[in-house]
């Protein structure tokens, strides 16, 4: 009686967020939070929407208004498109399905899959996490299908779609219409968008775009290729025109960290129509490692620090793959948050950790997310009490050398051994410097406080001035 009357009242609060989401106003954005926590038993997700609640009634704090530039910039169908996909599919529904999976499978399924379909690409971009493999690779169309009905089985309802270039992938919008209960991110270099393509993107209704971009012209055109800045603005205008929900996405290197981090760039990006900022650190796992275009750990903390007072005073939502850490407790590869399959069909813990034991060709993906590389990875998260430091490549390099040795993992393409092996005295220096710096970090100003979120940012003055030296 009691599931019954629960699952009652999970159907009538769909129900009422759906009649809502016309009738956008202040009073009815807490009204949604409060009709959210009727789709969840799951008390991450739960402190996560109260969370949300609580910043929404914060004087003058900017998710308010993002939530309303969201919800105004999509027509009614697309917002209720967004909250049956994204919200109720991946988070609440998908989240059901995955507790059912850890308990009659003993491990949990990932929020994330991240799939990259194919290696080919239009372009070259320096320092390119993908070089290594190739730009043959792709998967066909029957291995990508079967592959995201085991992710729908799972309760896997997030899958974010690199490349190489999505857009270059023949059975890009085949796959997106064959599954609609997945929430698809579908990250491009924007520079074969057409009009065409962000109609058929809004169409489908369940993907997100972000288009990579790493600063202005002069930055962008230096990492990709002379003319694409001007390129990636017709994107911006494409799917504007279509609303398709738009991100963008910077690879931060030690050239371009000030650029991308300021309040001037973010501020571009809303203008263009950004919902979300995404960094990423240059990691040099291609096989030709470059170190100079690792950020210093000075510029790494910039960045944290930018990206702290850009939450509190821009309507944008911002992700830092590395500095937020503390947010989800260190390393979310190897099964625990996310995964990534390649064009080859490997089975990866990580974007950047190019090993694999499994590929999706012999295994099924159940199995490959079970493996025992991926168990032995679980069961040493985090891998550093300090989650200032959460990776095992960059940060705790020795963690990465040992999984490869006791799971006895193939590198997945030519030269992925190098930062192991020949060049492992640099990670290791490197992770020494930045380990310095983070543990004082850590020390003061996350161990004092009980919230993470209470870490000291700059104020605008500081955020507004050039950076300093480094």
């Amino acid at each position: 009686m009691g599931k019954s009357i629960r699952e009652h009242g999970t159907q009538q609060a769909a129900r009422g967020i759906i009649r809502l989401l016309p009738k956008i106003s202040d009073d009815n954005l807490i009204r949604l939070t409060y009709l959210a926590e009727w789709l969840s038993n799951d008390p991450e997700v739960l402190n996560g929407i109260r969370k949300v609640r609580t910043l929404l009634q914060t004087p003058g704090h900017p998710a308010k208004d993002l939530f309303h530039r969201v919800l105004e910039y999509l027509p009614n169908e697309r917002r209720v498109r967004l909250f049956e996909t994204l919200f109720n599919g991946a988070w609440f529904e998908g989240g059901k399905l995955r507790d059912k999976w850890e308990k009659e499978q003993g491990f949990r399924p990932p929020f994330i899959m991240i799939l990259s379909p194919t290696l080919h690409c239009n372009l070259r971009c320096k320092g390119c996490y993908t070089l290594g493999y190739g730009m043959r690779p792709q998967l066909s169309l029957e291995v990508a299908d079967r592959l995201l009905d085991e992710c729908d089985e799972l309760g896997i309802h997030f899958v974010t779609i690199l490349g190489g270039e999505p857009l270059v992938y023949p059975h890009l919008f085949t796959l997106l219409e064959r599954h609609p209960n997945i929430f698809f991110q579908v990250y491009t270099n924007g520079t074969l968008m057409t009009r065409e393509k962000a109609q058929r993107f809004a169409d489908v209704g369940n993907t997100a775009v972000v288009i990579s971009i790493e600063g202005g012209e002069k930055e962008t055109d230096a990492w990709r290729g002379k003319g694409v800045y001007k390129r990636i603005m017709k994107a911006f205008e494409y799917l504007n025109d279509a609303r398709v929900i738009i991100g963008t996405s910077a690879t931060v290197t030690r050239q371009n960290v000030y650029t991308v981090s300021s309040l001037k760039f973010i501020d571009e990006m809303i203008s263009l129509g950004s919902f979300a900022q995404m960094y990423f650190l240059y990691i040099p796992v291609n096989g030709k490692a470059d170190f100079s275009l690792m950020v210093t750990p000075k510029q790494r903390d910039h960045l944290r620090r930018q990206v702290n007072f850009i939450r509190n005073h821009r309507p944008m939502f911002v992700l830092d793959f590395w500095n937020d850490g503390p947010y989800v407790e260190g390393c979310i590869a190897g099964g625990r948050r996310y995964f990534h399959v390649n064009a080859k069909g490997d089975v990866e813990p990580c974007v950047y950790t190019h090993i694999a034991v499994d590929n999706i060709h012999q295994k099924s993906l159940k199995e490959a997310l079970n493996s025992h590389l991926f168990r032995h990875i679980r069961s040493r998260q985090p891998h550093n009490p300090n989650h200032l430091r959460p990776c095992m490549i960059i940060d705790n390099p020795h963690v990465m050398r040992e999984v490869i040795q006791v799971c006895n993992a193939r590198f997945t393409h030519p030269g992925a051994e190098e930062i192991y092996t020949v060049k492992k005295d640099q990670m290791d220096a490197y992770a020494a410097r930045w380990g310095r710096l983070a543990d004082k970090i850590w020390k003061e100003e996350y161990l004092t406080e009980p919230e993470h979120e209470k870490v000291p940012s700059p104020t605008l003055a500081e955020a507004r001035e050039s950076a300093p030296a480094v």
